[in-house]
């Protein structure tokens, strides 16, 4: 194993109080909540507004994307080969064989 050299170790006392810090607003901010129902109520009604609104935002730019790809597929138009023949006396038949097994 190789040698580090000087390894230096730095405290996370001032990370750790910031996490506890967090978890304590966090905390503060759901009793506040519960001791309010109507802010939590109106929240509840903007939430359900944004996801609606979401939803339909969605749903309107997939069905422009639908009404948008007709015209571009019908632009686009076939390929198909013009000099080709597909009569079936032309068809050979193929020898069996294993596709895993090579020919010795």
């Amino acid at each position: 194993m190789a040698y580090a050299g000087n390894v230096k170790r730095n405290s996370t006392l001032r990370s750790a109080l910031i996490l506890l810090l967090l978890v304590a607003v966090i905390v503060a901010a759901i009793v506040w909540l519960a001791l309010n129902p109507d802010i939590l109520d109106d929240l509840l009604h903007i939430a359900i507004v944004a996801a609606v609104i979401i939803v339909a935002a969605v749903a309107i730019v997939y069905l422009v994307m639908i009404i948008l790809a007709v015209p571009y597929y019908a632009a686009k138009g076939e390929r198909y080969q013009t000099d080709a023949s597909y009569d079936l006396d032309d068809v050979k038949s193929v020898k069996e064989a294993d596709s895993e097994k090579k020919d010795e």
